[in-house]
């Protein structure tokens, strides 16, 4: 039959007629005249004939196109380019609305995908842009900065600061409006109401004109109140409320700290908790004795930037005065000076925790987009014959891509709402998601998790992009289509294009489900195997609480020399207490204190620095704790302050400073330089390490001391009770009424949950990627079960063939289950290449686990080929179960 295309096309061209011809339209009218042809030759005709009538047509092809081209010309030109954009978007928009509401369960499967997607990606952006993006909550925060003094050739090895050094920042420096100082105090708070412990600072004025706060009632302390002996107190809207009802009475009125009386002369605003959250005094400065020394760096510097001065600048003024201080102190010839954004302070690891997070968030997105996408070609398929007719009406590709991607815009709207729900709830539920303390920040408080105009727009920017993710894959059906041939497939056509991009999408979610997969199973070996760890404690059955012994000097002698008698003689008799001691830094708690040392005997290499961690016990807090002694005694009752000083030191500690085999007890130490005046101290006995600092940290050195001979102002109270340990609670509070009536008591917990708390910045990340795998799976499994019922649907008169053929039950069962092998196998080779170059990411969240560990890749790949094949197995079911006749009738 002869092939009008290049006879059309030249005779078209020579009478100026549709110069421009769609090659659909050529397509039609060529298919046309091969059909004219036929005719004429059926009935007869000779192929002269036929020659004829299709000469005679094709001379009325011209005129008509003629027309055809003239008439759109003048359309196109009565319709103005922007009405026709806005027309056609309305249509796109009436289209879009009517397509969704009459595939009203396709619609609800690609919303609820859509749904849970959008909302575990704004959900974890919610949480950055409360912790990260968030701003201080004082005026100008981009000009608060923090100083620190540092090693002085190593900025990151920053440490806080001797109030000389403070004195000569405020004097030298050019680059600050206002600079403060403060230290942490701990505080027994007394009034008419129960006493209670609340965490204070002392501070000077100029750290709150610094930070650009008043009070909400009264003032603050001036500078001529910080000279000692001025005892005025500014409190929090939370103390307040607690000791005077919340009445401005109060302004005036007189509270009791550590027993002596102070006059309140301001309240802060709801809310206001600097440094940290529960803060709730803060009082002058008052210069004491220990603050004149260069060495002691006991205290937080915040400065405030002149409005004029970038940080670069300041810091450069910083650290030039820093080099200065050098030269001129023989103290600080190793020291130097740097600034830091206050706002950055204590986000270093949150941040990087965060970004992993929501990286693997945005994997679950892509996942479900990648479903969505493969429903999309599915359903692409029986909307053939719709994409035949408006292509054959002159419709081009890229006016149908228009279309498509106005009707995924509109899911993903859709999708984005239901979204948004989920991160509500999520915000809303923030305290069962994430560990106890997550959301307290330095400076901050407790940041609240809210929905804000930044995640709005978050989650629109989400749905926008995932429209565009999975909006076009339809065309992947029309690829180098012509309409005739579509139309003449109808719904039963399929294409390979359409069957390879579906099984790739496939292979992809699988890829992607494994890179979160394996993400949550190293985390989750890695906190397993730090609950395997033992801290160098037994923690079951210990009850701990806080109590405030403030002294005036901090390292001793003690005020209540006999605090630790008293808390012995009163568990004694008391039920449920089999042994009580105390310490001033609870191992696993955070607390921690250093000092300088001089070890009788030793000789330090150059450069070296002989310190150690700094504790103050009670007898029986060894027992209590189960802490062993390796060698010579626990401290008792005759160790008190006019007794020879003595002191324990852990394993770590005599391993570094004596030989092998040497024994350190009757060994002397001393606090302190060769040439300082401090006692020396006799070690008596040598403790089993303690993992203090973290059950992920190695041991460090440590040295004990009696609290009867160098007292602490916290210490924490720690009993063996017969059983549950907080059952025990009204005893222990027991014991500390009998110690002193009027001491109150924080912190009220168990061992078991202080070493549980110290898992908690582990446990956040944990359990959300352990969410995110769980979401992804699902979504995996679900793409790989599509794919497979389509194709399925789609050869069912071939399995019915087959199954007249003679092939089995088992075989047609197989053949379906190996087509899911393919996608699997690939997504499985891409997962494992992804999981190993992404899980490097996760290493410094890791213990004791390497980023490509073979254990958990093995694991996470049998559990995607199980759930793979599982998926599989209702759709091989069918294909097993197909009646051949039923299949050869329906086709």
């Amino acid at each position: 039959m002869p092939d009008y295309r290049d006879r059309l096309r030249e005779r078209l061209a020579s009478e100026g007629a549709l110069p421009s011809a769609h090659a659909e339209a050529i397509d039609e009218i060529a298919e046309h005249l091969s059909d004219l042809h036929a005719a004429a030759e059926r009935s007869g005709r000779t192929q002269a004939d036929a020659d004829t009538i299709v000469e005679a047509e094709l001379a009325r092809m011209g005129p008509l196109a003629r027309a055809v081209s003239a008439r759109a010309t003048k359309r196109q030109r009565a319709r103005p380019e922007s009405h026709d954009w806005s027309g056609g978007v309305a249509a796109d928009l009436t289209h879009a609305l009517r397509a969704v509401c009459l595939n009203r369960s396709f619609s609800a499967i690609v919303i609820l995908t859509l749904a849970i997607g959008i909302g575990a990606c704004t959900a974890v952006f919610s949480i950055v842009n409360a912790l990260i993006l968030g701003s201080l909550p004082y005026p100008n925060p981009e000009q608060l900065t923090l100083v620190w003094e540092m090693e002085h050739d190593n900025r990151d090895a920053r440490f806080i600061v001797a109030h000389p050094t403070y004195e000569d920042w405020k004097k030298d420096t050019r680059s600050f409006s206002a600079m403060g100082i403060w230290e942490y105090r701990t505080y027994n708070v007394a009034s008419a109401h129960e006493p209670e412990q609340v965490q204070g600072i002392r501070a000077t004025t100029s750290l709150f004109t610094a930070l650009g706060v008043s009070p909400a009632l009264g003032r603050i302390f001036t500078e001529a109140e910080e000279a000692p002996g001025h005892r005025v107190v500014v409190i929090s809207d939370s103390v307040w409320r607690n000791h005077f009802a919340a009445a401005a009475s109060a302004i005036g009125s007189t509270l009791r700290l550590n027993g002596e009386p102070f006059e309140v002369i301001g309240v802060m605003p709801k809310g206001f908790e600097f440094p940290y959250r529960r803060n709730g005094v803060w009082v002058p400065f008052a210069k004491e004795y220990q603050d004149e020394q260069r060495g002691s760096h006991s205290f937080w510097v915040a400065a405030r930037m002149k409005p004029d001065v970038g940080f670069e600048q300041a810091r450069a003024d910083v650290e030039q005065v820093g080099r200065s201080l050098r030269q001129r102190y023989e103290e600080s010839r190793d020291e130097g000076s740097t600034l830091t954004m206050m706002a950055d302070q204590g986000l270093g690891t949150l941040r990087t925790m965060l970004s992993v997070l929501m990286g693997a968030v945005t994997l679950v997105l892509i996942i479900a987009c990648v479903n969505v996408a493969n429903l999309q070609l599915g359903r692409a398929l029986t909307r053939r014959r719709e994409f035949a007719l408006r292509l054959a009406l002159g419709a081009g590709m890229s006016r149908l891509a228009r279309q498509l991607f106005v009707e995924s815009l509109m899911l993903a709207a859709a999708g984005g709402l239901g979204g948004l729900a989920l991160a509500w709830v999520t915000a809303r539920a923030a305290d069962l998601i994430l560990t106890p303390g997550f959301r307290a920040l330095p400076f901050r408080g407790e940041v609240p998790i809210t929905i804000d105009a930044r995640v709005l727009m978050f989650a629109a920017l989400a749905a926008l992009v995932s429209a565009a993710l999975f909006g076009f894959t339809p065309l992947a059906s029309l690829r180098d289509r012509n309409p005739q041939g579509l139309l003449r497939e109808g719904e039963r056509g399929s294409t390979g294009v359409a069957s390879i991009a579906r099984r790739g999408l496939v292979a992809i979610e699988v890829a992607l489900a494994i890179v979160v997969l394996c993400g949550a199973g190293l985390l989750v070996k890695s906190v397993s195997g730090l609950l395997q760890v033992s801290p160098g404690l037994d923690p079951h059955e210990v009850l701990t609480l806080q109590v405030s012994l403030p002294q005036a000097d901090t390292y001793g002698p003690p005020t209540r020399e006999s605090f630790c008698s008293d808390l012995s003689s009163g568990a004694e008799g008391l039920p449920g207490i089999r042994s009580i001691g105390a310490i001033s830094h609870l191992p696993l708690s955070g607390a921690n204190a250093g000092r300088g040392l001089t070890v009788e005997g030793y000789v330090p290499k150059r450069d070296e620095s002989v310190s150690a961690s700094y504790r103050l016990t009670c007898p029986g807090y060894f027992t209590t704790l189960g802490i062993a002694m390796i060698a010579g005694r626990d401290f008792n009752p005759r160790d008190v302050t006019k007794g020879e000083q003595v002191v324990i030191i852990n394993r770590a500690m005599a391993d570094a400073y004596w030989k092998k085999g040497e024994s350190p007890v009757g060994r002397r130490l001393k606090l302190g330089g060769p040439r300082s005046e401090n006692p020396w101290n006799t070690v008596v006995g040598v403790t089993e390490n303690v993992r203090h600092f973290g059950l992920d940290s190695e041991a460090r050195r440590e040295i004990f001391m009696p609290y009867a001979q160098a007292a602490w102002p916290v210490m924490t109270v720690v009993a063996k009770t017969a059983g549950e340990p907080i059952a025990w609670q009204s005893a222990l509070r027991e014991v500390i009424r009998r110690v002193d009536p009027d001491l109150p008591i924080a912190r009220v917990q168990s061992m078991e949950e202080v070493v549980g708390s110290s898992l908690n910045w582990r446990e956040t990340p944990m359990r959300l990627f352990t969410g995110f795998a769980a979401i992804g799976l699902l979504l995996a499994s679900i793409g790989v079960y599509g794919v497979l019922a389509y194709y399925v649907s789609q050869r069912r008169r071939e399995i019915g063939v087959r199954a007249a053929l003679g092939a089995t039950r088992r075989q047609l069962a197989s053949m379906v289950v190996r087509q899911s092998m393919l996608p699997l196998a690939a997504g499985v080779i891409l997962g494992v290449a992804g999981s190993l170059a992404s899980g490097r990411l996760l290493q410094q969240f890791l213990f004791e686990v390497r980023p490509g560990d073979p254990q958990v890749i093995a694991t996470i790949v049998a559990l995607l080929i199980g759930v793979g094949l599982l998926a599989s197995w209702l759709p091989a079911r069918r294909a097993a179960a197909i009646d051949p006749l039923v299949a050869l009738r329906d086709e």
